[in-house]
């Protein structure tokens, strides 16, 4: 009894999303479907492959406010580039760009000093006035048939959107676990002084980490794109919100140095299960969109009382 006790303790969030399944499974007859499954993975693909950015972002002590932009950014360079460099090209210069938009955020970060919370969100708003302007505020749709089917094709019955999630998280779990730089981050977000104390370049690791957190949105921005088959400045708008809720309902800690790509993508899976449950009962969107933001509050109040206790 102790043992399954301390079982539940440790995997609660693990334990949390399986209950709501067999919640679900009994509440709606079409959850449990195949076809259902396949829709809640794919939708959560979109937000775990950011989320694998945002982990190192949030473990580092940091969070990235500006994912969202940074998406719907990406995913228009590489629609409106497509007729004049070819579509591979135009995919590598959304990826240049959203790299770009990581080194802004990291150097103002990391040189200037600056809060995050204030650059990330400044920079939002900056790079989604570029995304509006360059699209004119209207949705670019692909000419390319290629571009579509990167989005929407499946191999051996398993989406190419799912795939690409677990390979990346697949790699990040390998860079937090087994590498300096990961254990680096770690000693960053758990206490910024003796890291420095101890050598550790934290501007580098502090830049990196806004880097990846902007590289991985530049990839679900494309990605994103490519399952529409069309891009617009607006498609990131609740990215960022949506991707914190997932990866802090994982664990992993908003004041750094505590949490695992796991343990967000259990986040992400709960908060993709919700709103899929919130759709199939027929929740009107601006009242899942409250429902969301109402998580988070919860989730970081429970959060700050754990602390409170434990001190």
């Amino acid at each position: 009894m102790t043992k399954v006790k301390k079982i539940v303790t440790e995997q609660k969030t693990l334990v949390f999303l399986l209950l709501l399944v067999i919640l679900m499974g009994i509440i709606s007859p079409f959850f449990l479907t195949g076809d259902n499954i396949v829709n809640v993975l794919v939708q959560s693909s979109i937000y775990g492959i950011m989320a694998c950015g945002m982990t190192f972002a949030i473990i580092g002590g940091d969070f990235d406010l500006s994912v969202g932009s940074t998406m719907a950014l990406s995913g228009l360079v590489a629609i409106l580039c497509e007729p004049y460099v070819g579509q591979v090209p135009a995919m590598l210069l959304a990826l240049l760009t959203a790299a770009a938009v990581g080194l802004v955020n990291g150097f103002l970060v990391a040189k200037c000093r600056i809060s995050s919370f204030i650059v990330t969100i400044g920079t939002s708003y900056i790079f989604k006035g570029i995304a509006l302007k360059i699209s004119n505020g209207d949705p670019i749709a692909s000419s390319n048939p290629w571009f579509g089917r990167m989005g929407n094709d499946k191999i051996l019955g398993i989406p190419y959107l799912v795939i690409i999630m677990v390979l990346l998280v697949l790699i990040t779990h390998y860079v937090l676990t087994a590498t300096r730089f990961g254990r680096n981050i770690y000693t960053i977000g758990g206490n910024m002084e003796v890291a420095h104390n101890s050598g550790i370049r934290t501007g580098f690791y502090k830049t990196s980490i806004f880097v990846l957190s902007a590289f991985t949105a530049g990839i679900a921005g494309i990605l994103n794109a490519s399952k529409l088959n069309t891009a617009s400045a607006v498609q990131g708008d609740n990215a960022a919100l949506s991707v914190i809720t997932g990866v802090v309902i994982g664990g992993t800690s908003l004041i750094g140095g505590v949490g695992s790509i796991g343990k967000s993508m259990i986040g992400i899976l709960i908060f993709s299960v919700i709103t899929n449950a919130l759709d199939l009962m027929g929740v009107f969107s601006y009242y899942q969109t409250g429902i969301r933001g109402l998580m988070l509050i919860v989730i970081i109040g429970m959060e700050a009382y754990a602390r409170y206790r434990e001190s």
